[in-house]
């Protein structure tokens, strides 16, 4: 069976589901990103916000890491599993 190929929304390369990156949805719009420019993405998230990030546990870390590899989970989980992680890092869990 071969891979669906799919068009980053940045930078218009090809890539496939094996490669990595992500596909979902910014509001209504549909986005796909390849793994370069995701990786842009997670860098400037980082920059933005690098104190929220500060004091991450490993099992948080490895959450994080978990869907950063699985190119089919769906873009609102991705936001939802970020929001937690920094909310339990910074002690806003509920």
């Amino acid at each position: 069976m071969e891979n669906e190929t799919h068009k980053c929304t940045a930078c218009s390369c090809d890539y496939t589901d094996d490669e990595g990156g992500i596909q979902g949805y910014f509001g209504m719009l549909p986005m796909s990103f390849c793994p370069t420019c995701l990786s842009s993405i997670y860098d400037m998230m980082d920059q933005l916000n690098p104190k929220e990030w500060i004091g991450l546990t490993d099992n948080q870390k490895m959450a994080i890491a978990e869907w950063q590899t699985s190119a089919h989970r769906p873009l609102i989980d991705v936001i939802n599993a970020v929001e937690q992680a920094l909310q339990e890092a910074n002690g806003f869990d509920e």
